[in-house]
């Protein structure tokens, strides 16, 4: 048994070796100790945290569970001058790799720094007439003298332009280059003035060369052109050659009752004058007549809401898939518009009341129901009876890349008693067309 006396006033506690404590060489024991107060009970232990030590307490003190006291350092995952904490924490201990700083660094003029290797290298510059570089032993070099050949600056005429140099291409007198046009000697209509190169119709009388309104030169015409097919005008100011949509070599009355200019797919584009037509025209019809309650169902009771109906277990439905760029269109909007018509056979008891019509869904997303006969009050006796209504659904204005899937389900909504489908007929039409 050891005192421990953690003040000058005299020994508080009392350190004993637990049970099952081994003995150093020396004849010590080795932990765990039993710490108790005087008077009896456990020591209080805490641990306090510092700016760069974060430790931690397990154990209640006692010889079964002895404290245990850990500690891990603390790295600042936010420096004060705003970069990286480039420490680390290893399994043998803290540490800094070159690799880690060499992102830190960059190179300055003069200088080439690879981040990938951590080599620093001086940089020659690329400017033409540099004279230093990299020597064999691998430091700059400059040849002798310490400059590089100096740059000469000739002119070489063409058969247009005049070109001359003056100056010795230095800081205080640079190379100053300098060039005159060359026009050719009389008679030429072309000459060098003070604000540049001019061509000017002469004052003879009886020239017709003049400048038009736009500044271009400009002849007025002697006699109207000849105008071929598909042009109009007279080539002139005041009546300018055009182009004249028609339908072909033959008369326009022939096979059309619409002016030829007004209502021609050719036209004129007005930002480049250039000659176009429209991309064609698509429209396209199709027709469905299907029997759907193969086999019947038998029996229906309440639906709490409308369902599709599935005879022998399989949804029925009517579905139009139109592809993009239908018919080879790739240029115009589009439209569609569907048409169903429902014929039904209902038996119903004393007491049925329900609702018949169709689910409407597109390109996967229902979009609700379109209901076409009601019974909302009970006839009061069974009864069997044919019940028939229309639906539609259609869509405009979209682009040639846009597809559709409209499917149409059968579908009832039975509030009270019970029903049988013995047949459900449609029969629908479906028109799509390009917009004009």
């Amino acid at each position: 048994m050891a005192k421990c006396c953690p003040s000058p006033q005299g020994c508080k506690c009392t350190v004993t070796a637990g049970p099952g404590v081994t003995v150093d060489g020396d004849g010590s024991p080795l932990l765990p100790y039993v710490v108790s107060a005087e008077g009896g009970g456990t020591a209080a232990l805490a641990v306090i945290d510092s700016e760069t030590i974060d430790f931690d307490l397990t154990g209640t003190g006692t010889a079964g569970d002895p404290y245990e006291i850990t500690g891990s350092v603390v790295l600042d995952p936010a420096p004060p001058g705003g970069g990286s904490n480039l420490v680390r924490s290893g399994p043998r201990g803290l540490f800094v790799e070159c690799e880690q700083v060499r992102g830190c660094l960059t190179a300055g003029d003069g200088i080439a720094y690879d981040p990938a290797t951590g080599v620093i290298a001086a940089r020659p510059s690329a400017d033409a007439g540099n004279g230093v570089t990299i020597g064999t032993d691998g430091g700059l070099y400059a040849p002798t003298g310490g400059a590089a050949e100096p740059t000469v600056l000739q002119a070489a005429d063409t058969s247009t332009v005049d070109t001359t140099v003056t100056g010795s291409g230095t800081a205080g007198d640079p190379f100053v280059v300098e060039a005159d046009v060359i026009v050719a000697p009389e008679p030429n209509g072309l000459e060098a003035t003070a604000g540049g190169l001019l061509v000017a119709p002469s004052a003879d009388a009886g020239n017709q060369l003049s400048m038009g309104a736009d500044g271009r030169l400009f002849v007025p015409p002697d006699e109207p052109l000849s105008v071929g097919c598909g042009l109009q005008g007279e080539g002139t100011a005041a009546s300018p050659l055009a182009a004249h949509p028609m339908a072909g070599s033959d008369v326009w009355a022939d096979h059309w009752d619409c002016a030829g200019t007004s209502y021609s797919t050719l036209r004129c584009d007005p930002n480049t004058g250039a000659l176009w037509t429209p991309p064609e025209h698509y429209t396209a019809d199709d027709y469905w007549y299907q029997e759907h309650m193969s086999p019947a169902i038998a029996s229906m009771g309440p639906t709490a809401g409308w369902v599709a109906l599935q005879p022998g277990g399989v949804v029925a439905f009517l579905q139009w898939a139109i592809p993009s760029n239908f018919l080879g269109n790739r240029c115009r909007d589009w439209g569609y518009g569907g048409h169903v018509h429902a014929s039904v056979d209902i038996t119903a008891n004393a007491t049925a009341t329900f609702e018949l019509g169709y689910i409407l869904q597109v390109n996967g997303s229902t979009l609700g129901t379109r209901p076409i006969e009601g019974v909302y009050t009970a006839y009061g006796a069974s009864r069997r009876q044919r019940y028939a209504g229309s639906v539609c659904h259609s869509n405009y204005r979209m682009n040639a890349n846009t597809a559709r899937t409209v499917v149409f389900f059968p579908a009832v909504n039975v509030t009270a008693g019970n029903i049988a489908i013995n047949s459900w007929i449609s029969d629908a039409t479906l028109h799509t067309s390009t917009r004009d």
